[in-house]
């Protein structure tokens, strides 16, 4: 490996140490939920590093642009336009401009005319009005160089990292080139080697990938570059398009740069004629009548008919409509674009990206073309919320056997069709009947329903069940108000692949919303309803508990246990949707209490319980 990129200024590093203090601490406070961050309703990609510059976002996020476009999916990029001489959110159209909009985002929007390409400083303000854009909505965005801006909750990271100057061999600004510490690498699902050599081995994928100490969640990719041909910058005053091995070692090239990191490019362009001399300035360098003067002066010194420059797409951005640029150069300038190549498993991050993303929309585009209301509620009517379907108003309904990807419910008691109407004033959408891991379905088909509720912009979901009670305080019949949960499943919802509608790492700290459980407590007292309050705890079935089982949860904590619900409520904090949970106890695990149980017994108790439970939900589905 290459490290002779690698300057570290180690008399800077008590600098560096009191900028890494103000770093971390900004990132607790993120972490901690001091600081917010927001979701969105549209899968969010973020692509950044960090080191200042020069690992390839801009190329990456193209790769990613491309693939997305491919596939049908109407993507847009988001980014905040450095060195643009606008304020605010802009979005890119054919009549913009590098002052307006940036050299990438330009450089972007030419390659991709049929892309959104905005930018805003504020990327929070940026998305929102990307999302408000119609004929096509935005379906996917990806943020382009975000990765610290943690104001914004992506669901899927990507990482970079330069080959030359792994982020594991760099120091913390001033005395490195990172702009927070190499720990950051944690928040990312997705790390990409860039910029590898072409005789890379096998044995480098290896070093490198011990050396980066990644988790067994995050993934590792590697990629190159690959050079395009040599494109006139103006075509109007050549015709002639290059390849780079058709130079035939005799030209002098002016190799004129505006990059973080211009010596790969040289090293690319001196493999097919030595006669190179380099002109770098700094990344994103706004040319000045100065810069122009001393490019047109080196490339004089050049031997005539053998001179050319060549320069990069995002440097080319800028010195198209340049002013003081002039005529007698426009003939010799070459444009050389820059593409990615992942250099394994290329096909896995097409299907990571896009397989689950797929099938949810094309659920979701079906009920689209059913729906004519516009939920932001849902409502899982499990046990003891059956009754609540007849008191929907203005409904239509959808079996679940008619709706594509959708399981099917196999448990008895349980229907299988979506409801939508109307609950008093609220337009809402109703399961009824839902998916349990015990019938053999995944964790992802179990959830999948929820997934497709946040592509249809459902916003609160209200789940039931009915539980074993373990807590001696609790009475079969009781209500409890679901406070938190335990996971006790043998499989994760979120297990695999981070489906970007939501962190790698989602918070759980309020899976059940404070507020919502605030105002089903004043709507209790109000009707004079007995409530209790205590946390579920999720298990696999589909026995019911042994005494020993029932013991054993009341000593980890829970107050009642049951077999679904759980994965539902990671799946629904995951993609940002505010959840409310109610269990009927409709048996007792409580030692003295025990008794032989059936499904039928169990059923036979969340019936009796189902008016209070209904006149719960009805009113604070009203109310919230």
């Amino acid at each position: 490996m290459e490290e002779n990129f690698i300057k570290i200024y180690h008399w800077l590093y008590p600098l560096s140490w009191l900028y890494g203090i103000g770093v971390c601490l900004r990132n607790k406070l993120f972490d901690w939920g001091w600081l917010r961050s927001k979701s969105f309703d549209v899968p969010v990609i973020c692509v950044g590093n960090l080191a200042v510059g020069g690992t390839g976002k801009t190329p990456h996020t193209e790769y990613l642009i491309k693939l997305l476009q491919k596939n049908g999916v109407n993507v847009a990029t988001l980014s905040r336009g450095y060195k643009r001489k606008s304020r605010g959110y802009v979005l890119a159209d054919d009549k913009s401009n590098v002052r307006q909009i940036g050299d990438e985002p330009y450089q972007i929007k030419n390659k991709f005319p049929n892309a959104r390409v905005a930018v805003d400083e504020n990327r929070c303000h940026g998305i929102e009005q990307l999302l408000k854009l119609e004929n096509p909505t935005v379906e996917a965005i990806i943020l382009d160089d975000a990765f610290q801006h943690r104001h914004v909750k992506a669901g899927l990271n990507i990482l970079l990292t330069d080959f030359h100057r792994l982020l594991c061999d760099d120091a913390l600004l001033p005395a490195g080139r990172l702009r927070e510490p190499s720990s950051g690498k944690n928040r990312a699902q997705m790390v990409i080697v860039t910029k590898c050599p072409d005789d890379i081995k096998p044995i480098d994928f290896n070093i490198i990938a011990k050396r980066l100490h990644l988790y067994p969640y995050q993934q590792l990719y590697f990629s190159r570059f690959r050079y395009g041909m040599l494109t006139p910058l103006f075509p109007e005053k050549t015709n002639s398009r290059k390849v780079l091995s058709s130079l035939t070692g005799d030209e002098q090239v002016l190799l004129v740069t505006g990059i973080a990191s211009p010596a790969p490019l040289q090293k690319e362009v001196e493999s097919y004629t030595p006669h190179v001399k380099l002109l770098a300035f700094d990344d994103h360098h706004d040319f000045t009548p100065k810069d122009l003067l001393q490019i047109k002066e080196q490339f004089q010194h050049l031997e005539e008919w053998k001179r050319l420059i060549i320069t990069t797409e995002k440097d080319a951005a800028r010195l198209k409509l340049h002013p003081a640029l002039d005529e007698t150069l426009k003939p010799y300038i070459y444009v050389l674009p820059i593409e990615i190549e992942i250099l394994q498993n290329q096909q896995y991050i097409t299907k990571t990206l896009l397989a689950m993303l797929e099938r949810i929309q094309e659920t979701a585009a079906f009920l689209k073309g059913k729906m004519h209301t516009q939920p932001e509620t849902a409502i899982i009517l499990g046990t003891g919320l059956g009754s609540l379907a007849g008191e929907i108003t203005e409904k239509y309904e959808i079996r679940y056997e008619e709706i594509p990807n959708f399981p099917i419910s196999t448990v008895e008691g349980h229907s299988g069709k979506l409801i939508f109407g109307k609950l008093g004033h609220k337009d809402i959408m109703a399961m009824q009947g839902r998916f349990h891991f015990y019938e053999g379905y995944s964790m992802k088909e179990v959830t999948f329903p929820v997934r497709v509720m946040r592509e249809l912009g459902i916003k609160t979901l209200f789940v039931s069940n009915a539980s074993g009670g373990t807590n001696p305080d609790f009475a079969i019949g009781d209500l409890m108000i679901i406070t938190d949960h335990i996971n006790y499943f043998p499989e994760h919802p979120l297990r695999g692949k981070n489906i970007p509608y939501g962190p790698r790492f989602p918070d759980m700290s309020e899976a059940y919303d404070k507020e919502l459980i605030r105002k089903a407590d004043a709507i209790a007292a109000e009707k004079g309803i007995k409530v209790q309050h205590g946390i579920y705890i999720g298990t696999q079935g589909p026995t019911f508990e042994t005494p020993a089982e029932y013991k054993m949860f009341h000593i980890l904590g829970a107050d009642a246990v049951g077999m679904s619900t759980v994965p539902e409520v990671i799946v629904a904090n995951h993609c940002g949707i505010k959840v409310f949970g109610v269990s009927v106890i409709t048996d007792l695990g409580v030692e003295g209490k025990i008794v032989e149980v059936s499904h039928e017994e169990v059923q036979k108790a969340a019936d009796e319980a189902q008016p209070r439970m209904t006149e719960i939900m009805r009113e604070l589905i009203n109310r919230a």
